[in-house]
This record gives C-alpha cells, structure tokens and sequence, in this order.
C-alpha cells in the first residue's frame, strides 16, 4: 500500500474511494455505450426499487436474499468509506446493482451482493455479470488490489456462471463454494 494513501484522513480516503467510483461509472458508460446504459453509485431509490425483485423472480432458487435498503445504510456509512457500488439502469428501468468493500489494506475487493432485475432488461440479461466484472476489476486494479472474491454466491448456477469468467472457486469443509476468487 502507497504511503501516500496510508496517510490520508479518513475525508481525504472517502473522497479518493468517490473519485474512483465516478471514475469507474464514466469507463462503464463509455465502453459500453453502444447499450445506452447509464451507470451511477446506489441510491436509496435504487435499493428500493431493487427490494421489490425477489417477488418477481420465477424461479425462487435464483433470487437473491438481501436487503438492498439494509445494504444501502450499511455501505453508506462511515465505516463504508472504501466501498464498491454500481447500479446500472437503460432509460428509467434499473437494471442491476452491486456492492462490494475494499479490505482497509486494499489487497482484497469483496463484493457481497450481485443482482440484476428480473423484468426485461432490454437484452442486457447476459451483459449485465460482464458489466458489473469490468467495473469491479477496474476499481480494483486502480487501487492496486491482488484479489476480487465474489461471497456468497446465491446458486450453484451462480458458481458456473463466475466460474465461467475465471472466477476460482473456494469451498468450506462442507463442499459448500463460500466464494470464488480472481487473482489480478
């Protein structure tokens, strides 16, 4: 880790983490704008609108189980300052949303929670694992991290799929994938 970013107050760190961020929704949009996709932090109204997809999903197994308002509060706060988020949204539809937490030695990025709509997302149902990868792996790499761990993956089909991107996976002594991890 820089000495430079290990001197930082922690107002100075939070506003370098919001730089990036920024940074990252602007490479989105420009790499992928020949979707016509916009891409921000999440708000409130996000993890609002996120929290009504679990009833939506036809097939229970595949939805995820978070609180997307509990995971706004909880990444929003103070503690959160080093955090990864991205939702992605093509007109007014809200297409998908990710968090994650850079380790405070930033050799990991975590993400936690990975979700896209259930509802038509205008063709982007397969882009959108791509787009949230890109992004995390660009604000990784911009702080210099060693590993993306993707937790606590909602399905075994969700452990072939990240699988699939050369995600690694990582089972507990119950053969249970606990997360999968990208060595950069």
């Amino acid at each position: 880790m820089s000495t430079e970013y290990k001197s930082l107050t922690w107002r100075q760190m939070a506003t370098f983490h919001s730089e990036l961020r920024k940074k990252i929704c602007n490479k989105v949009e420009e790499r992928y704008k020949h979707l016509t996709i916009s891409a921000s932090e999440i708000s409130l109204r996000h993890a609002q609108i996120a929290n009504t997809w679990k009833e939506r999903w036809t097939k229970p197994n595949r939805a995820a189980s978070w609180d997307w308002v509990k995971l706004y509060h909880e990444y929003g706060a103070r503690s959160a300052a080093r955090r990864f988020d991205l939702a992605l949204s093509k007109g007014e539809n809200l297409i998908t949303l990710c968090y994650g937490m850079m380790q405070q030695d930033r050799l990991i990025l975590r993400l936690h929670a990975i979700e896209r709509s259930p509802l038509s997302c205008n063709g982007l149902s397969g882009d959108t694992v791509d787009i949230n990868l890109y992004a995390a792996d660009l604000y990784a790499k911009l702080n210099n991290t060693k590993e993306i761990w993707l937790c606590n993956p909602v399905s075994p089909a969700h452990v072939r799929l990240y699988s699939s991107k050369g995600y690694k996976p990582h089972e507990n002594y119950r053969g249970e994938t606990t997360h999968l991890i990208m060595r950069l």
